[in-house]
């Protein structure tokens, strides 16, 4: 069984159903982090033991969405993550069910996040993914960085998954715009932290989280 498995979303509930109607492995707990706002509602399937859909004031953004799935959990020895525009393919959740509590896991073809499993060691000694780096892009960079020099394994699984990569910023033209904005002051800061060998968490910043918003506070 996997112990959990945490779904962040924005947009696009339809692709968060298909998604759900793939799993084909026993999970323990199936989070819904629905920053959008939107989420009417949903079925978890046969092989979910327990839904539970938390809906965001604001979006959370990538990196808090993440670091809210595993605090959601604090017990279990290491948290599965995945996009809500993935469709698992046969048998591949058993392959992911096998990650070890030491390790970060991710797929083996690129793009390499959108389903992972981090440890309960690594999370331990790294820490979580740097919410300063808002709402998306270079978090993932950032933690990687962080976990490699901290000397932890990190494994890539060939997990088979059909993916709609960027379908959330694709969906909406505002998305797009804002993103051009972010994506560049999110590059400069991961770029500055690897300049400086600065492998911390980094500090939530308030002004950051104001000035990245990608859409007017609902």
């Amino acid at each position: 069984m996997i112990p959990n498995l945490v779904v962040p979303i924005l947009n696009r509930y339809d692709l968060l159903d298909r998604m759900i109607a793939s799993i084909d492995y026993p999970v323990r707990d199936l989070l819904i982090i629905d920053n959008g706002g939107e989420l009417t509602s949903i079925s978890a399937g046969p092989w979910v033991e327990n839904l539970h859909v938390l809906t965001m004031p604001s979006n959370l953004g990538v990196a808090g969405s993440w670091n809210l799935g595993i605090k959601s959990f604090p017990h279990d020895n290491r948290w599965t993550i995945a996009s809500n525009d993935i469709t698992f393919m046969p048998g591949q959740l058993e392959v992911i069910s096998r990650a070890p509590k030491n390790e970060l896991t991710l797929m083996g073809n690129f793009p390499y996040w959108h389903i992972f499993t981090i440890g309960e060691e690594v999370v331990e000694k790294v820490g979580l993914a740097s919410e300063r780096f808002y709402p998306a892009y270079f978090e993932d960079n950032d933690w990687y960085g962080r976990i490699k020099n901290a000397g932890f394994p990190i494994r890539y699984l060939e997990i088979h998954v059909k993916h709609d990569n960027s379908s959330t910023i694709r969906s909406d033209p505002r998305l797009q715009e804002a993103n051009q904005r972010t994506f560049t002051k999110n590059q400069a800061l991961y770029e500055a932290k690897m300049r400086d060998q600065d492998y911390t968490e980094s500090p939530w910043s308030l002004a950051t989280r104001r000035w990245n918003e990608w859409l007017p506070p609902r």
